[in-house]
Formats: structure tokens, C-alpha cells, sequence
């Protein structure tokens, strides 16, 4: 029995749907009448992968590099509600629902990296409009493969969509494999209308797996999110999955019996720093209160970043992407 595929695009995405290589809008999937490029599907969805190659500039503060400018106070801190139900939808966040279903009905929503799109029918039945797209469709778990998989195939370096076409872009446990990530954020705020979210999550001490490139701090995050003129509102530690849990399930399948000495080792690390905390404070620490020492081995980071709803008129950080000649 052959797996469901992701069904036909609507004509509502067709008319968002913008070429890879010189973002004029498409008529179809199938060409492009300004560059003449000609693309072609895998089953029944649209591969629309650059050709050309890219040129990415970048101009930077002199005190780009200062880790002193980073708010950490304000933005390294936990939302209201956080973490992964054990029986909830495949890496959605508590968090991330929180702000997706906030979202009016309607709003356009676009899932980065979607793998199996599990999140299509969560999003659907929230009455959002779901867009998955990926690059590819042969790194999924088996289990995921029933959703249907991709929309589209696309490099999430060059997304084959409308300037400010989405209300939210949503990509969990992404990042790391992104080979040029600030390149990956900059088309996300591209395609995100003014106001708009973007909820992610990403490898922070998990053993380098499936290709990864970058697994980030809280301050690399930030960074990258700045570069591109998004505003970081919460970054923090999935802290269900710190680093020691991590390596064991993540190592190889002989440490994975060994999970719970995981957990043991992480409550052995925190133990001195919450009880250093009572100690000066007189009460015993909350969450947030020990986001540090849990940010130090986290084994992933989360966050929430918003689209300004204007542009400051002359930005400190700017980046931009073209066609190299």
C-alpha cells in the first residue's frame, strides 16, 4: 500500500508561488515566462529548486559582534505554556500552538522543513492554511510518511514564494540543517507579511546527526534573527531534552536503554544551582529562575520572532539575496 501524497496546489497558492531564481511571480508550477526556467514534480508536487547561483550581502554594526547587546534578560525566558505534550503532534510545541492558534482563521501559514507535514491536519483543523514544503522527501520517519509529505519541494534558501505572502512560518527541528541558516532567515522574513510570526526550534548539544551544519546558542539565535530584522520575543531550553538525554537517545541505539541516567545527570547538574538559589533568595527556584544553568545544556533551543510591523527607515543590520551574475 502506497502512501497518501499532499494534495494538489490550490489556485490560491499557485497565484503566491514566485520563482527561485528571479522571484517573478509563477503562473504555474511548471515554467517560468520571465527567466524561462522549466520545473519539474516528484509524484503529483511541484520541485521548484534554484539553478542560478546566489549572492548574499550582509552589512553589519561595528558592534555586531559584541555579545554585551544581546538582551538575554528579556528574550532568554520561558512563554506561559512550553514543551511537547508526550501524545501531541510530532515536535509542536506548546508554545507554538499558543501563537498559531492566536492566528485569525484563514491566516496563511508555512511549514519549513515540514518532513511528513504532520502538522497539515493540526493546522487545517485550526482553520488555518497550511503550506508544507521541503527539499526532499526520503529522510522521514516511516511513522510520518502518512500525512501525505511536502506541498512542494523547495531549497528553503531560496523559497519559491511572494514577498509578505505568509502570516507564520513554523519550522521545528530544522535549523541545524540549514547550510547557510542566516540566508534560510532572511527568506523567512522575506515572505512574512509586516507583523507576522516565526516559531522554530533547533539543535542546541545534540550529536551532530542526518548532515546537520549548525547547532546554535540562545545568543546565535538571536543573532541570526537580528541580522534579518526579526525580533526575537522568547528563546529558550527544551528542557525535556537536555543535552545528557540527548546523547544517550540520539547516540546510537546501544546508549538508548541508558535514557534514564540522562535524566539522573541533569537533575545532578541542576540540584547545586537551584539549591544555591534558595539559599540566597529564600525560596525554591521556578523554571525561569534556573533558564541558565538549563540553557547550558540544553540538548535544543525554541523561539518565538516577529516581523516588525513597519520597518525602521534606516536599519542597522540588513541583509539581501540576488541572482550572482
Amino acid at each position: 500500500m502506497t502512501s497518501p501524497v499532499a494534495p494538489i496546489l490550490s489556485s490560491t497558492v499557485i497565484q503566491g508561488l514566485a520563482c527561485p531564481d528571479c522571484n517573478s511571480a509563477l503562473s504555474s508550477h511548471d515554467r517560468c515566462n520571465s527567466c524561462d526556467r522549466q520545473f519539474g514534480t516528484i509524484g503529483n508536487r511541484p520541485e521548484l529548486l534554484p539553478a542560478a547561483a546566489r549572492q548574499l550581502t550582509l552589512r553589519l554594526p561595528a558592534d555586531a559582534g559584541n555579545p554585551g547587546i544581546i538582551p538575554r534578560d528579556s528574550v532568554l525566558r520561558f512563554p506561559k505554556r512550553h514543551g511537547q505534550p508526550k501524545n501531541g503532534t510530532y515536535h509542536l510545541d506548546l508554545a507554538h500552538a499558543d501563537v498559531l492558534t492566536a492566528l485569525p482563521r484563514g491566516a496563511r501559514v508555512l511549514d519549513i522543513g515540514c518532513g511528513g507535514a504532520q502538522m497539515r491536519a493540526w493546522a487545517q483543523g485550526q482553520g488555518l492554511e497550511y503550506l508544507g514544503v521541503d527539499i526532499a522527501d526520503d529522510r522521514v520517519h516511516d511513522w510520518l510518511r502518512d500525512h501525505g509529505g511536502p506541498d512542494l519541494f523547495c531549497d528553503a534558501h531560496a523559497l519559491p514564494l511572494a514577498d509578505a505572502s505568509f502570516d507564520a512560518v513554523y519550522s521545528a527541528a530544522v535549523w541545524e540543517h540549514l547550510a547557510v541558516p542566516h540566508l534560510a532567515a532572511h527568506e523567512v522574513a522575506r515572505v512574512l507579511k509586516p507583523g507576522g510570526v516565526f516559531v522554530g526550534s533547533m539543535s542546541f548539544l545534540e550529536p551532530w546527526h542526518d548532515q546537520s551544519y549548525f547547532h546554535m546558542t540562545p545568543n546565535g539565535i538571536y543573532t541570526v534573527l537580528r541580522q534579518v530584522g526579526l525580533e526575537a520575543e522568547f528563546i529558550w531550553p527544551e528542557v525535556n531534552w537536555p543535552g545528557f538525554r540527548a546523547l544517550l537517545d540520539m547516540g546510537n541505539k546501544a546508549t538508548r536503554p541508558l535514557r534514564p541516567l540522562g535524566r539522573l545527570l541533569n537533575a545532578w547538574y541542576l540540584a547545586p544551582k537551584a539549591a544555591q538559589f534558595a539559599l540566597r533568595h529564600r525560596r525554591w527556584p521556578d523554571r525561569q529562575d534556573l533558564i541558565q544553568p538549563m540553557a547550558n545544556i540544553s540538548g535544543a533551543f525554541a523561539w518565538i520572532a516577529r516581523k516588525p510591523a513597519t520597518q525602521p527607515s534606516a536599519p542597522a543590520w540588513v541583509m539581501t539575496r540576488e541572482n550572482a551574475t
